[in-house]
């Protein structure tokens, strides 16, 4: 008979979670530096960027691993939730050609995550005020931007059919 041998998992302290998530961070937005710029860098998120559509796909997915790391620590939901609207927005912004890939190299969400994250996690007890206002904010930029674009295709499809008529 074969006996399993169960081996004990691994500790998900908060300090331990921190520095996965610190080394990911670090590795996606900033491990590249940049010569005769002083100081600046970029990571691999920039490059697996440069590949269309799919890209930006990869390394938001990858980005992900640093949202799921904070949920599992305890973060508060709404912390969650504007994590989630930092990587929507790299990913969404990302996958435009070339805009997409100068926005990578200046938003860097994945070291905005960290940071949410450090806040509470070394503050637990701090006020969510500031999330929820950016969570609103996304939000009505989300709207902004859908009623722009069906205002757009509203007249695009009106100047066609016109055009045609």
């Amino acid at each position: 008979m074969v006996r399993l041998r169960r081996y004990p998992r691994a500790s998900n302290t908060p300090s331990r979670g921190l520095a996965e998530v610190d080394a990911l961070a670090w590795l996606l937005d900033n491990s590249i530096p940049v010569p005769g710029t002083g100081g600046r860098r970029f990571g691999i998120d920039a490059l697996i960027g440069l590949v269309p559509v799919v890209g930006d796909l990869v390394s938001g997915s990858i980005g992900l691993y640093i949202v799921w790391r904070g949920s599992r620590l305890g973060l508060p939901r709404v912390v969650i939730a504007r994590m989630l609207a930092n990587s929507a927005i790299d990913v969404a912004v990302g996958a435009i050609p070339l805009v997409g890939d100068a926005f990578d190299l200046w938003f860097k969400a994945n070291t905005r995550n960290l940071a949410l994250m450090r806040r509470h996690l070394e503050r637990p007890n701090a006020s969510t005020t500031d999330e929820w206002l950016g969570l609103f904010g996304f939000a009505a930029l989300l709207i902004i931007v859908v009623v722009l674009l069906g205002w757009f295709l509203v007249m695009l499809t009106a100047a066609i059919a016109g055009a045609v008529g």
